[in-house]
């Protein structure tokens, strides 16, 4: 076995995995009705980010954004400060820009880049997981972004989702 595949770093890709593997298994199930239903909060909103819109456009969204989450995660190795976002004007202009996101796209996405952003993970040092860093929210550590931010992202969208479907 590789050292790396024992680390804390490759329990997180591992965590990722998971997620992303229940969101595609979830998605590859969803009938053409459900991926136009609204989505629900579930369990909570986090960033002020209200479940108004479809399930599909959704799904888009956590598609599109685990490589932007990947990067702030990066940034944050590197020491470089992380711009803050308006999360909700973010996500509006993503809503409204694909409406019509396809369960297809968003399947190529996700497949596209599980592999990539799983060795991303798994090749952060354990010796750096517990640096904190400043965020648009406060200090956080590298541990803590992966946690919350790259894997708790898909869950929550995911619990949304399938609140949505019930």
């Amino acid at each position: 076995m590789d050292a790396s595949q024992g680390s804390r770093a490759a329990q997180y890709a591992a965590e990722f995995e998971a997620a992303q593997g229940d969101l595609i298994r979830v998605i590859e199930s969803l009938s053409d009705e459900q991926w136009r239903l609204v989505g629900r909060n579930f369990p909570q909103r986090f960033n002020d980010e209200d479940e108004h819109r479809s399930v599909g456009v959704i799904a888009h969204h956590v598609a599109v954004n685990t490589p932007w989450v990947l990067d702030r995660i990066e940034r944050m190795l590197d020491g470089r400060p992380l711009p803050p976002a308006d999360f909700g004007a973010l996500n509006a202009r993503h809503a409204s820009e694909h409406a019509d996101a396809s369960r297809d796209e968003v399947l190529a996405l996700l497949r596209g880049q599980q592999a990539g952003v799983a060795e991303a993970v798994r090749a952060i040092p354990d010796d750096q997981l517990d640096l904190a860093r400043d965020t648009p929210v406060g200090p956080m550590s590298i541990a803590q972004r992966l946690d919350r931010v790259l894997v708790g992202h898909i869950r929550m969208h995911l619990g949304s989702i399938k609140a949505a479907i019930g």
